[in-house]
């Protein structure tokens, strides 16, 4: 009997030792729950540093934030951006294709949530440095800001955008 209480928790520290790492390594996921309890720049800030974004080339309109970033913090793999004037922000996943053959697409997983847990709303363009782009809208409950989630995808990448009010 003894015996097999030695091997027991032998086991059960093995099975501890081989799950450990993943949990301390896990990066955080940007989600929906995340993005709806932005309310202003400092809950911005709060998500995308508690998610792993770093800052980036802010400027004194907009604060610039991204993950994997290249020489002189112009080139990431995903970005965040805030309008300091406006509030408006959005979220942004590089090379969608490339992302989801890892399985590892938080686009995809907030677009499924938007469409299942809000209201859609309508099509709304939003016009950007080089061209204006169709984002589908969504009015969701227990958000924080004041406006209109919407999403598209943009060149190969996703974006979640906040239309504001």
């Amino acid at each position: 009997m003894f015996k097999f209480i030695q091997n027991n928790m032998i086991m059960k520290k093995i099975l501890f030792l081989l799950f450990f790492p993943f949990s301390v390594f896990a990066q955080e996921q940007l989600s929906l729950d995340n993005i709806l309890t932005i309310s202003d720049k400092n809950s911005f800030l709060k998500e995308v540093i508690e998610n792993g974004y770093s800052e980036g080339n802010s400027t004194k309109d907009k604060i610039y934030y991204g993950k994997g970033f290249k020489k002189e913090k112009t080139q990431a793999t995903d970005w965040a951006e805030y309008t300091l004037a406006s509030g408006e922000f959005y979220f942004e996943q590089s090379n969608l294709a490339f992302v989801r053959k890892n399985g590892d697409c938080y686009y995809d997983v907030i677009v499924s949530d938007v469409k299942s847990k809000c209201t859609f709303i309508e099509i709304k363009e939003h016009t950007g440095k080089t061209k204006t782009v169709n984002f589908a809208t969504y009015d969701c409950p227990k958000k924080s800001y004041n406006g209109d989630i919407g999403f598209a995808q943009v060149d190969g990448n996703g974006v979640v955008l906040l239309f504001s009010k």
